[in-house]
């Protein structure tokens, strides 16, 4: 009795490794794959809506996190850059005072 559960044997291309089909330990091969009806076969990502306030708390958590003790012009520069990054245009004056919110711990 013979257990193929184990490891694919290999095929007869090339490379002598195992073909797509024979993949274990969970590659996914676009070539072999079918979808069933209300199977999810793409990254989940994106899938509640996030408003910019969350997106804004959610910069300032982080940046408290990373450069929480630097200056206050440190911690703007580093809130300018993140907010630019996420597509975020904020004043200065909003900037400089999260900056002095992070900063004050």
């Amino acid at each position: 009795m013979t257990d193929h559960s184990r490891s694919p044997r290999p095929s007869d291309g090339p490379e002598g490794g195992a073909s797509p089909a024979d993949s274990v330990g969970g590659a996914v091969h676009p070539e072999g794959k079918t979808t069933r009806p209300g199977e999810q076969s793409a990254p989940a990502m994106d899938t509640h809506p996030t408003d910019d306030e969350a997106r804004i708390a959610g910069v300032v958590v982080q940046t408290r996190a990373d450069v929480g003790d630097a200056s206050e012009e440190r911690i703007a520069d580093v809130l300018r850059q993140r907010f630019s990054d996420v597509g975020l245009d904020l004043g200065d004056d909003r900037i400089r005072a999260l900056a002095a919110e992070v900063a004050a711990g």
